[in-house]
């Protein structure tokens, strides 16, 4: 009886020796973690940019082309386009016009009866001595003393305005001195150069 007892306690002291050797072998595998040990782990870079680096590239918005009909309207006013020439009150004329006008009228002329020369010279059909238009030949008042005989001439503003009628010439042979005696008492003379003379057409008004 005693030799069963002993042989089983040798069994059991047996098994447990076996069962902690086991688990003593085992631990070790059971304790060891699930994921990858940290010698094992590659570590990424860290990119850190560059204080001088460029920004990236960002579309700017533009602005929108549509248009809408929404709102007033404004009204478009054609503006004038400013003149390129004025109108000048005297004569441009720089040239020699030997016939008159098919409708002779005067519009315009200076009044200088103290002193006729400066304004004739200025190109001006000039009034002096009452009742006389003078002008030069060459500034384009050649017709002045050429104009045919009933042929009617108007002027229009003026201390000589109204209507005339050619009577009659003359012609003297200087371009300076006294005034020559117009023959019929003429109320309205036309003078301009002719030559080295000086011509005068008379007129009678109507």
């Amino acid at each position: 009886m005693r030799r069963i007892h002993a042989v089983r306690a040798a069994i059991i002291t047996s098994s447990i020796t076996t069962v902690v050797a086991l688990a003593v072998a085992v631990a070790p595998d059971a304790q060891a973690p699930t994921g990858p040990l940290l010698s094992d782990v590659v570590t990424a870079p860290v990119v850190t940019p560059h204080p001088n680096s460029p920004s990236p590239y960002r579309p700017e918005p533009r602005p929108s082309t549509h248009t809408t009909r929404e709102g007033e309207r404004k009204t478009l006013t054609p503006t004038p386009s400013p003149s390129v020439v004025k109108p000048s009150k005297t004569p441009t004329r720089r040239h020699a016009i030997p016939t008159a006008p098919a409708d002779i009228r005067i519009t315009y002329y200076r009044q200088c009866s103290a002193r006729p020369q400066p304004c004739i010279d200025a190109g001006a059909l000039t009034m002096y001595a009452g009742r006389i238009l003078a002008g030069h030949n060459y500034m384009g008042y050649q017709w002045l003393s050429r104009i045919t005989v009933g042929r009617t001439v108007r002027v229009i503003s003026g201390p000589l305005a109204g209507k005339y009628r050619v009577y009659g010439h003359l012609r003297i042979n200087r371009q300076r001195g006294a005034l020559p005696v117009f023959p019929g008492s003429p109320e309205l003379v036309l003078q301009s150069c002719e030559g080295s003379g000086t011509g005068f057409s008379l007129l009678h008004r109507i």
